[in-house]
């Protein structure tokens, strides 16, 4: 509407000046130009008209200019966008006044000088994000290869271990190397199952979840039960604390499990130090608010910041990492495909906390 506003308002001031530059040159022409040619009289009238056209059409040239050349000025923007050119116009401080104000003949199209200036900058934005997800993609995929082929190389070692001809080994031994290529197996099954669940995510299309009615109370339990059991969590210390008894909801048992099951592992594996991970269940009104808080190393704001990224593979360790950086973002979707929301505190040297909360107004009673 202020573009209308003001377009209607110097079309008005336009006729306006049109008018005044015909009252002002019609009488100074008739009355003292052509008398002084000895042209004066009713027969020489023809030539008001002439001045009318003449004055209305160096009017519409000047008009034309006036508010035209701003609109060349927007068209130029726009190319050098399509071309992916971010760079600030040439003309740009001409627009403008010594004190940072526009020019009155660029104020009628201000919004449009002013929206495509965001524009630039949002799409200057954005290509420096892209190119940033196009590199850490190439790293993530150079990474995942890299966690691929370890387990690999371990399961074909102890695999031609097994099968040499040149050594009897011992049941034990045998057991030893059939667990390190059962372990290594399941590492690989982790990584695979990841990417999958990636594809199916993509283009943030939530993944169709098949839900049935469990006890979270329960349900977390067993978790917190089958993680504690992990060779890598046998050092770490799990509490659980709830004043619910029950509380039953529709969720898909198997994506909720392994979405908690990456926070708690996640926590496990950049962690050297034995930790205590404590999880506690409230009911906030028509939400349930899972708190998974560990006393570990703690993350920086950074690795805070792109945690949820997809192909992000920051640590919190000097370790490495042993996982696809798809992980964290998995979770994330996988709470979103249950209409809940996840986030993320930390501080280095004091601990991380996940808070996730689900909404309950789909409760049954137990």
């Amino acid at each position: 509407m202020k573009v209308q506003h003001r377009f209607i308002r110097y079309l008005l001031l336009g006729f306006a000046f049109w008018l005044l530059v015909l009252t002002i040159i019609i009488p100074i022409i008739m009355q003292l130009i052509l008398p002084k040619f000895g042209l004066v009289g009713e027969k020489y009238e023809w030539i008001v008209p002439i001045i009318i056209c003449i004055v209305t059409l160096l009017c519409i040239i000047l008009f034309g200019w006036y508010f035209g050349s701003p609109l060349m000025l927007v068209m130029k923007g726009i190319n050098q966008l399509a071309h992916e050119d971010f760079s600030a116009l040439q003309e740009q401080k001409k627009i403008y006044t010594r004190k940072g104000k526009l020019k009155i003949r660029y104020r009628l199209y201000q919004e449009v000088i002013t929206q495509l200036s965001d524009l630039r900058l949002r799409l200057e934005k954005a290509k420096d994000e892209r190119e940033q997800v196009e590199e850490a993609k190439r790293d993530w995929i150079a990474g995942v290869s890299h966690d691929l082929k370890t387990p690999l190389t371990y399961i074909k070692g102890y695999s031609k271990l097994l099968l040499s001809p040149d050594y009897n080994w011992s049941k034990e031994e045998q057991h030893n190397f059939i667990q390190e290529i059962d372990d290594k197996g399941t590492h690989m099954e982790q990584l695979v199952e990841d990417l999958n669940l990636a594809i199916r995510f993509e283009g943030a299309q939530l993944m169709p979840i098949n839900k049935t009615a469990q006890n979270i109370v329960t349900f977390v339990q067993q978790v917190l039960a089958d993680v504690s059991n992990d060779l890598r969590a046998q050092k770490h210390q799990f509490e659980m604390y709830t004043e619910l008894d029950a509380l039953v909801l529709e969720i898909d048992s198997h994506l909720l499990k392994r979405a908690m099951q990456n926070i708690y592992i996640n926590a496990v594996i950049h962690n050297e130090a034995p930790i205590i991970i404590t999880t506690t269940l409230e009911k906030d009104q028509n939400l349930l608010v899972i708190c998974i808080q560990d006393n570990g190393v703690g993350m920086s704001k950074e690795t805070q910041k792109n945690l949820f990224n997809r192909y992000y593979r920051g640590t919190t360790t000097e370790q490495k990492s042993e996982g696809t950086g798809l992980g964290m973002a998995i979770v994330k979707s996988l709470i979103e495909a249950h209409e809940g929301v996840i986030s993320v505190k930390s501080v280095i040297q004091q601990g991380t906390t996940f808070t996730i909360t689900l909404p309950i107004n789909n409760v049954i009673s137990p």
